[in-house]
């Protein structure tokens, strides 16, 4: 047995409903109780007895299957459900409308046609229950489904918002390990130095807490956000960090996903400036095409020392909340000749 369907019912609707069947099931008594009298000469107060009661009835029947299957689904023998219920139902009827027309209606002549269009009342009953219980069993059924796709789909952003939560949560100790480290570098040396860090990373993560339920930003929010990060990189690495950003404010109100650059910027410093005493600059663009804005950032690294990797954490994390946000596969690339190591981001245009 399956679990029934929820119905919200709307009392006006349901008021409506019901006096329209009422109103259809008077119709058709009035319809019957005219060719009764036109074709066999039974007189209207006896056929209007006759199709009230009858017509009553198959009213209460049709009832009785539409509610039935709102609430009771057999998981086997469907077919076989759909055809014996309206034959019960329909032989029931046919032998309570008997006992009740006829102890209304004491008359030999009635008694014989109603016996003789016994068969004609039993087919056409059990065709309106069949097709009644068929439709509401189709109707229910397709119910069903949209309400378990309603659930998979709610379960699955449920989940997908579980994961990117989890990713951006990652990425934050990922980064604060090495803040603290280069704090405690700077201490005993610097001490102003690292005061001023810690100011800054104060800063940061305070606007991390601020982005934790928003799922877009415009571009220029995630660039003020970015240039804290460089603030505090700034401090780390003085005057051998340049970076510089060519955005025309046209771009700006762009959505992207809150966090998305840091990963990637804090990549190109690790990759140009770990393990080397040379200066670096890097650059970062934006241009629009096609509703894709097109971020690259491109930075310099020394091939002889380390590979242009570039796929750590924070970049496969990077690449995974594109995924998971946009269902594609091909909006983070990453490239490295020359000398220059490009990642070249795709932001598809949303509307939010």
């Amino acid at each position: 047995m399956q679990n029934p369907v929820t119905l919200v019912i709307n009392p006006l609707a349901y008021r409506k409903n019901t006096l329209i069947l009422l109103l259809c099931l008077l119709a058709l008594a009035g319809v019957q109780s005219y060719g009764m009298f036109r074709y066999y000469g039974i007189p209207m107060g006896t056929g209007s007895i006759d199709a009230v009661i009858s017509w009553f009835f198959v009213g209460a029947l049709v009832f009785f299957t539409t509610n039935t299957l709102s609430y009771y689904h057999p998981s086997r023998g469907k077919g076989l459900y759909v055809v014996m219920l309206p034959l019960v139902l329909a032989y029931l009827w046919l032998k309570l409308t008997d006992v009740l027309i006829l102890a209304i209606i004491n008359d030999a002549d009635y008694t014989l046609f109603f016996d003789s269009s016994a068969f004609y009342r039993f087919s056409v009953c059990y065709l309106i229950l069949a097709g009644t219980t068929l439709f509401s069993f189709i109707w229910y059924q397709l119910g069903e489904k949209e309400g378990e796709q309603r659930r998979k789909e709610e379960t699955e952003r449920m989940a997908k918002e579980a994961e990117l939560f989890k990713l951006r949560q990652q990425l934050q100790p990922h980064f604060l390990f090495n803040s603290l480290n280069s704090i405690n570098s700077l201490i005993g040396s610097r001490p102003q130095e690292a005061r001023t860090m810690v100011q800054q990373l104060s800063d940061f993560l305070r606007g991390t807490l601020k982005r934790e339920d928003q799922r877009f930003i415009t571009l220029g929010e995630e660039l003020d956000y970015l240039k804290l990060y460089l603030d505090i990189e700034q401090v780390r690495f003085g005057h051998r960090l340049k970076v510089e950003i060519d955005c025309e404010e046209e771009y700006l109100s762009w959505k992207l996903p809150p966090l998305i650059l840091q990963p990637i910027m804090e990549n190109a410093i690790k990759f140009g400036l770990y393990g080397t005493t040379e200066n670096l600059v890097i650059t970062f663009a934006c241009k629009a095409e096609d509703n894709i804005l097109l971020l690259t950032i491109n930075n310099p690294y020394d091939s002889d020392m380390q590979p242009p990797k570039g796929t750590g954490f924070g970049l496969r994390s990077v690449k995974r909340r594109l995924y998971l946000l946009y269902t594609r596969t091909d909006l983070l690339e990453m490239s490295g000749d020359d000398g220059q190591f490009i990642v070249r981001l795709k932001v598809p245009m949303v509307n939010v």
